[in-house]
């Protein structure tokens, strides 16, 4: 077992951070109307903004699991989404 240094959780932290400020940046873009969609490509798949803007898939996974995120069900598969947008009101 390894003991955590002050350095090594500093640096967990940081990950963290921009982690979360790259998931708010993404937010604040489908509050304004963007929505975030998800693509299949031949290397895999790929989550972008309607925009074109890509979007790393552990940011995507924070967005998708905001509160204030809901998907379009329009996906291939039924359990699988490819759309989600921006709510403005909580039910």
């Amino acid at each position: 077992m390894t003991i955590a240094t002050v350095q090594s959780i500093r640096r967990a932290r940081r990950f963290q951070d921009r982690r979360r400020a790259a998931a708010a940046r993404v937010i604040t873009s489908m509050e304004r109307g963007l929505t975030l969609n998800l693509t299949f490509t031949k290397n895999g798949s790929a989550f972008t903004l309607s925009d074109g803007t890509r979007v790393a898939s552990t940011v995507a996974v924070a967005v998708i699991n905001d509160t204030r995120i809901v998907s379009q069900s329009d996906g291939l598969f039924p359990t699988l989404p490819q759309t989600w947008k921006h709510i403005d009101q909580y039910f």
